[in-house]
């Protein structure tokens, strides 16, 4: 391998984290602002607050069975 092909393998590894990162981040930021959404809609009193118990679960299982899979 030369020097330029190990360049470019090291450059399209980083490249392909900085993508994953970035993917997962505005994962987290969808979830994050419907979370908050569903929080305002039970303080204003338009939901009930079961469904904000849900989604909570939801993320709490989705959470934990991701830090399970990396083990």
């Amino acid at each position: 391998m030369t020097s330029e092909e190990t360049t470019r393998s090291r450059a399209k590894g980083a490249s392909e984290r900085v993508y994953a990162v970035a993917l997962r981040a505005l994962a987290a930021v969808v979830v994050l602002l419907s979370f908050a959404g569903l929080a305002y809609l039970v303080y204003e009193g338009r939901i009930d607050g079961g469904a904000l118990l849900l989604y909570a679960g939801v993320i709490l299982g989705y959470v934990l069975n991701m830090a399970w899979r990396q083990r």
